[in-house]
């Protein structure tokens, strides 16, 4: 399961980094294309807290395996915030 909440945590830095510094919906779409692609087998590709909630709210997505991506996907999103600030 460690694989797969660090694959969230990836996928979820690709597209928030690209909602961040791009603006650009095509490199936008394009980033979650490429995380679906390469971390759908391994973690589902939820890459969205909400997306993710609403795989536990239809049980297809267990109470901590929910909480282990929502926390991933979180973390990403902090980590592009504070880089933001930064760069």
């Amino acid at each position: 399961m460690i694989t797969a909440v660090f694959v969230e945590f990836l996928g979820t830095l690709l597209l928030i980094g690209a909602v961040a510094f791009s603006h650009n919906p095509l490199l936008i779409v394009a980033a979650l294309a490429t995380a679906i692609t390469f971390g759908g087998k391994i973690s589902g590709g939820h890459f969205n807290p909400a997306i993710t909630a609403y795989s536990f709210m239809v049980g297809k997505t267990s109470q901590s395996r929910a909480l282990s991506y929502a926390g991933a996907q979180l973390s990403a999103a902090l980590v592009i915030g504070l880089l933001s600030k930064v760069i």
